[in-house]
């Protein structure tokens, strides 16, 4: 009997991204090592206070827009739901177009009232320890008294398992396949945390039963609210699947390290995110991973949210770093979270920072990215894959 992780990789050599694809990517990144090569000068201080001014304006403005529309589409959307959700005895019975189109505003009604935040892991290129911090950064999370749900979401090359030490029991191509069900492949995991395994093979949704994918879906997405994080460790590099990710998520991190390659990649992936202008993806933070020292983490910031704000005008923010750490490679040979295994490394005072740094952010998630399990499932239908 083959394992699940030996079907995954299977699925992986079957699934290959055609030549096309592959000659996009490359393109795609010879641009960004363009860009990247001609990031602009450090700018003086009095510039950079002048552009925050300006930045924080546009968004106070921007708020107090919101805000008025906000109140004022309320009560008509109060009034809808209720006459959505009225008795209807005595009414003549409605045609079938009219009961789906309530069916589905009750949806959005229950998906926006209470709904995880959802942010994804990315990098540029494999190797910059992202697994590794999306796994102690759920605990992290989880200590503070977070409900958290971590979703593998790598091809193939799926790692969370062996961070964390437990074999899964299965994965979400056994629940499509009908060998088990949703609630069985869900696994506990330290501090509290869940995690999904296989979430790679989402794009099989789209070959099962409409009735079946419906209860799927509905079930995924009741997830997404008995959480307040969804943590999605996404596949590296700038392939289609993890640029469905990155556009579908709330927030996204991208992880690098001070590496010229790994800088240069993770502009290429922020660059072909926001293909379609800045507002393509939700709010983006880097970490830099495994650095010598803070000025190092503050240059590599600088330059990659520079080179983003001049040619993507898309605003990179700093979530923070990790110290490169022996003890990270002796926690992952023992299979243990590094949180727990070495809870008083210099590695581990940076994961647990940057788990309150999440938390000091923007802690609901966007109003117009809700479902996001199920919004996965309509770009797949569109022809996107994982």
């Amino acid at each position: 009997m083959s394992s699940p992780r030996s079907e995954t990789i299977a699925t992986t050599l079957t699934d290959a991204p055609p030549a096309s694809a592959i000659r996009s990517a490359f393109a795609a990144k010879a641009a960004a090592a363009r860009e990247f090569a001609s990031a602009p000068v450090p700018i003086s201080p009095g510039a950079r206070a002048a552009r925050a001014a300006k930045a924080l304006a546009v968004l106070a403005t921007s708020a107090a827009k919101a805000a008025v529309i906000a109140r004022a589409a309320r009560p008509a959307a109060v009034a809808k739901a209720e006459i959505a959700f009225a008795p209807t005895a005595a009414l003549p019975a409605e045609p079938a177009s009219s009961t789906r189109a309530g069916g589905a505003l009750k949806r959005i009604v229950r998906d926006l009232n209470s709904r995880a935040r959802v942010i994804a892991l990315v990098s540029g290129k494999g190797g910059v320890g992202k697994t590794n911090l999306a796994v102690n950064m759920a605990i992290a999370l989880a200590a503070a008294g977070r409900r958290v749900l971590l979703v593998d979401a790598d091809l193939g090359l799926a790692n969370v398992d062996l961070v964390l030490g437990q074999r899964p029991r299965g994965d979400l191509g056994h629940v499509l396949s009908g060998k088990m069900a949703l609630g069985d492949i869900i696994q506990e995991g330290p501090a509290g945390i869940r995690w999904i395994p296989g979430a790679s093979h989402m794009p099989a949704l789209l070959k099962i039963g409409e009735r079946r994918r419906e209860a799927l879906l509905e079930r995924l997405t009741s997830l997404e609210t008995q959480h307040d994080y969804v943590l999605i460790d996404a596949p590296a590099g700038i392939g289609q699947g993890v640029l469905s990710l990155a556009r579908q998520a709330d927030e996204l991190v991208l992880v690098t390290t001070p590496e010229p390659t790994a800088m240069m990649d993770a502009y290429a992936l922020l660059k072909a995110a926001a293909a379609s202008g800045p507002d393509a993806i939700g709010c983006v933070r880097l970490v830099v991973n495994m650095i010598g020292h803070r000025k190092q983490a503050d240059e590599v910031h600088r330059r990659i949210a520079q080179t983003a704000a001049r040619f993507l005008r898309l605003d990179v923010g700093m979530l923070g770093y990790v110290f490169c750490d022996g003890h990270v490679g002796r926690a992952v040979q023992k299979q243990q979270p590094l949180l727990l295994a070495y809870p008083h490394s210099q590695a581990a005072w940076c994961m647990k920072r940057l788990g309150g740094a999440l938390m000091e952010g923007r802690e609901a998630p966007l109003a117009s990215r809700f479902a996001f399990f199920r919004r996965l499932t309509g770009l797949f239908a569109a022809g996107q894959t994982i």
